[in-house]
């Protein structure tokens, strides 16, 4: 029971972060049509765009490392012979790291996409 009330609770949160990502998007568009009304707006604009850049790379960056953990606990558990537990144990981490490279694969995808509206919309 404890489990399921903090499952509840884990998607009641990615459900208000999610809610937040698309408040923050559609203020970003009220922001960006502003600017052209305020100079100082626009220096928001500008920090909020080098932050947003920042956020990519780092996400690009989380992505790779995942990979490359994958990777390697593929590589170690073909080549060393590991118990039944063991190896069941590291299939159910490299599954956890799987979802975490598609979590960061979709929220880098959103930045990129989110970014590149705006510069069109620029």
């Amino acid at each position: 029971m404890n489990l399921a009330i903090r499952d509840h609770k884990i998607f009641q949160m990615k459900a208000e972060l999610e809610n937040r990502k698309r408040m923050l998007c559609a203020k970003r568009h009220q922001l960006k049509e502003s600017t052209s009304e305020n100079e100082l707006l626009k220096e928001v604009m500008k920090d909020y765009d080098q932050y947003n850049r920042h956020l990519i790379s780092q996400k690009e960056k989380q992505l790779v490392f995942f990979r490359q953990l994958n990777l390697y606990i593929d590589s170690v558990t073909k080549e060393l012979k590991v118990t039944d537990h063991k190896l069941k144990e590291t299939k159910y981490e490299q599954r956890e790291i799987i979802k975490e490279i598609q979590l960061l694969k979709r929220e880098l995808d959103d930045l990129v996409k989110d970014n590149a509206d705006y510069e069109t919309d620029a």
